[in-house]
């Protein structure tokens, strides 16, 4: 195995060759290798990707973190998506350290009797989630310098119990075309702009959706992203174009309405739409679950403070979400 890559005790044999044949393609004679992306924003497909490319965006994250050769990073993401790639190619292009942890809801566990510092670590929300509810773990957390999120949307309740803590947390955003990251926003500082990495610039087309472009590769991506633009290097993200609810000509992106909500509603949702004969299309919510209190006073609160067209004419229980294999909900129209 690599020099840099360390693996802790009972790792699932299945997910230490994963690894280890990740490294192998890498230090393979082939300079590109093939990705597959994770199906969030359509159907998964297979992308082919310079290993140089891979590199450079190594060295923009190790630059905008100040990595430092002997570190140490934390795996607990699978290397078959190219988050988990992309870990262990930081470790090898900086010299660091790889510390293989379980592949779990809560990788933190397994380390808490650990004496070496981790210094940088990457989770998806859904492992955040159940490291924040353990007193142990959120602990172990807190010792780690930095850490970067990313794969879907962290809840607002999530978002503001990661400011409390005293380690550094942000917020990725990027795709597998674009080598993970090319922007993060810093939850720890309260922050919802994002800001690109070294080597990266934003602009909008005529609907406001994102267009990402690589300066030192002199290519674009166009995305499906609707933001608020700020600069060149800073935008606002608003939501997905193709989850845009238009109801009676006002256009409402569910993920703001989501934020507004926060944890006033227990457990999962998301709004979405559903058709409607006077307006076209009207607000709905869909609860993972068969109930929910709709006379919770902060619910009721936060109702009387949206216009009218923002407020949910149904509510609709599934008992459960239909998820990615990456663990993202998939949205439903009705």
């Amino acid at each position: 195995m690599h020099k840099y890559i360390h693996f802790l005790d009972d790792i699932h044999p299945d997910y230490l060759q994963s690894v280890e044949d990740f490294v192998r393609e890498w230090e393979s004679a082939s300079d590109r290798m093939i990705v597959r992306t994770s199906g969030s924003t359509g159907t998964p497909k297979e992308i082919e990707l310079l290993k140089t490319d891979m590199e450079r965006s190594a060295r923009r994250t190790g630059k905008f973190f100040n990595f430092e050769k002997g570190k140490n990073l934390l795996l607990n993401l699978s290397p078959n998506f190219i988050a988990g790639k992309m870990m262990i190619v930081r470790a090898i292009i900086h010299e660091m350290n790889l510390i293989v942890a379980p592949l779990n809801s809560n990788p933190l566990l397994a380390i808490k009797d650990l004496d070496d510092p981790i210094h940088f670590g990457a989770f998806v929300p859904s492992q955040i989630n159940s490291i924040v509810k353990d007193p142990i773990s959120k602990e172990v957390y807190e010792k780690i310098d930095q850490v970067i999120i990313g794969g879907a949307r962290l809840s607002p309740a999530l978002t503001t119990k990661l400011q409390l803590l005293r380690n550094e947390s942000f917020a990725t955003f990027g795709m597998t075309e674009t080598i993970t990251h090319f922007a993060l926003a810093n939850l720890s500082a309260g922050e919802q702009i994002y800001e690109c990495l070294p080597g990266f610039s934003v602009s909008v087309n005529e609907d406001n959706c994102l267009i990402v472009h690589d300066e030192d590769l002199g290519t674009a991506y166009q995305t499906n992203d609707v933001v608020d633009l700020k600069t060149q290097q800073t935008f606002h993200w608003l939501g997905r174009a193709d989850n845009v609810i238009n109801s009676g000509g006002i256009k409402i992106y569910p993920e703001e309405l989501e934020k507004i909500f926060g944890d006033v509603i227990k457990g999962r949702y998301y709004f979405t739409s559903k058709t409607h004969a006077d307006l076209g299309e009207a607000v709905v919510l869909v609860i993972e679950g068969n109930s929910f209190n709709q006379e919770d006073l902060r619910y009721q609160e936060k109702l009387r403070g949206l216009p009218k067209y923002y407020r949910p004419k149904e509510i609709l229980f599934q008992p459960k979400f239909d998820e990615t294999k990456n663990g993202k909900i998939i949205r439903k129209r009705f």
